[in-house]
């Protein structure tokens, strides 16, 4: 019996989430077809979330659910739509914004307890509310459990299965059932990478979570953690391998399988990313643990009880009633205030030193109108590190990006001081653009051709690659760009 139920709290937990989804909704006529609605939900919400899409606020998730009862044949109604999705965001009445509860047996402890979880979470990277800005939604790991649920990748560093049934779609040619597992390897891999950037922050906080973090799995050592990714990296290279043979594809299936290598070429950098992210942590770990001992044993000795209420209210009383509502208030109220994290205060912080100089020169009514604004693109600096590059076009007919490691330091500098400069090559990379000199960036979003007609303006014999397609493939053999700050496969770009 024990074999048997192994594992069944963790299983009965993915069980509940799905049983619950649009449970306790008066639907109307509707009633029936609300589990399919609130999934139909999460799955465009998962889509939105994949490509970046931040449309994913609370007006917009209702927009989102009457356009679900129009795909499935029902009359849109959008007060059944706004009580559908509060039934997704939040557990019985919306307006005290509880976690979903269940109470699930526990094969190790012989009780049942009570499981909370959600379906949707706020993305604090979109969610501007230090602006005013309304709340953008995410999946949470349970949820995008309920999408992976056919697929074994639910597993710590799990997406290797995910990745060999990508490859033996790419090998069939099914190009477009390879598009959605590419999705879902760029799901994973962010929802890894938000974890360990999680777990790096905890550590700082609390050094002693290294200890009772039980998604960490402290038996594997870093050389084995490189091994493993090492092995799915040698996975992304032969999915890599398979992109020449795009050429012999009709056109239909030829656009099909370029998005997938688009997508695809995301996910290895995000891959990549994890990989720095993880080994940094375990370098963090090792250096916490050396360097700071007495992190691990240090605790508070702060109590309300004792230093608050005894020794301070008891002892000295109040000044008057409302002083004791005010301090007890925030402990009781369902609707926590939002804490400017200390890393953003910290930002802030900075930037005002860095002109610290000029609120000295002025007074502190002028120092009041000074408004920040923002740094756009440097299109001169742009368009004099690409110069060589295009030149390399014209004369070569290619441009290896492993040519950019000769480049001595001051230079590498001048590449890594705007974002834009590497994620041009990149966008060379990946897609192919056909050049055009007659570009206005009124009617269009396409940097690279910004950047053509920038270069013909400045060297007008780059006009002879007029009309010419720019396309790109890798060199396996050859090493790409490794710098300390950015790391890219070795591409190469070519005028065909």
């Amino acid at each position: 019996m024990e074999q048997v139920s192994k594992g069944f709290f963790e299983r009965m937990k993915k069980i509940q989430a799905i049983r619950m989804l649009g449970t306790g909704l008066d639907a109307g006529e509707m009633q029936e077809y609300v589990h399919e609605i609130c999934f139909m939900l999460l799955l465009k919400i998962f889509r939105r979330e994949i490509t970046e899409n931040p449309s994913r606020t609370r007006s917009d998730l209702v927009f989102l659910t009457m356009e679900v009862m129009r795909e499935i044949n029902l009359n849109p109604d959008r007060p059944l739509a706004e009580r559908i999705t509060d039934g997704v965001l939040w557990y019985r009445e919306p307006s005290r914004q509880e976690p979903f509860r269940t109470n699930i047996f526990n094969e190790e402890t012989k009780e049942h307890e009570e499981f909370t979880f959600r379906y949707l979470k706020p993305d604090r990277e979109l969610s501007q509310w230090e602006k005013g800005g309304s709340t953008v939604y995410m999946l949470t790991e349970i949820a995008q459990e309920i999408i992976f649920i056919t697929r074994e990748i639910l597993e710590e560093f799990g997406f290797d299965i995910e990745q060999f049934y990508t490859l033996q779609l790419i090998k069939s040619g099914n190009f477009n059932k390879a598009e959605s597992s590419v999705d879902n390897l760029i799901a994973r891999v962010r929802t890894l990478i938000r974890r360990e950037r999680d777990y790096g922050e905890y550590i700082i906080r609390d050094p002693q979570v290294i200890f009772f973090d039980k998604r960490r799995n402290r038996n594997r050592n870093e050389l084995e953690i490189k091994n493993q990714f090492e092995e799915e990296q040698k996975v992304f290279h032969e999915m890599f391998s398979w992109k020449n043979r795009i050429g012999t594809f009709p056109s239909e299936q030829r656009l099909e399988a370029e998005l997938v290598f688009e997508n695809l070429e995301r996910a290895r950098m995000l891959h990549n990313e994890l990989a720095k992210l993880v080994v940094g942590n375990m370098a963090l770990e090792v250096k916490v643990r050396v360097e700071y001992p007495e992190s691990f044993w240090r605790t508070s000795n702060l109590s309300f009880k004792k230093d608050v209420w005894q020794n301070t209210i008891v002892k000295y009383g109040l000044d008057n009633f409302e002083k004791l509502e005010s301090l007890l208030n925030p402990l009781f109220s369902p609707n926590v205030e939002f804490i400017y994290p200390l890393d953003w205060a910290w930002e802030e912080q900075i930037i005002r030193a860095q002109g610290a100089d000029l609120f000295e020169a002025e007074t502190q009514e002028e120092a009041d109108e000074i408004t920040w604004d923002e740094k756009g693109v440097d299109w001169e600096q742009l368009t004099m590190l690409y110069t060589p590059v295009f030149k390399a076009l014209s004369q070569q007919k290619k441009f290896k990006f492993s040519s950019l490691n000769t480049l001595k330091k001051t230079n590498k500098a001048i590449w890594m001081q705007q974002r834009e400069n590497i994620d041009m090559l990149m966008m060379l990379a990946i897609t192919d653009v056909t050049l055009t000199s007659v570009y206005n960036m009124a009617e269009g979003v396409d940097e690279r051709l910004e950047l053509y007609r920038r270069l013909c303006e400045q060297e007008p014999s780059f006009k002879a690659l007029e009309g010419k397609t720019i396309t790109s493939y890798l060199e396996n053999d050859k090493q790409g760009v490794e710098w300390d700050e950015v790391v890219i496969s070795p591409y190469v770009i070519e005028i065909i």
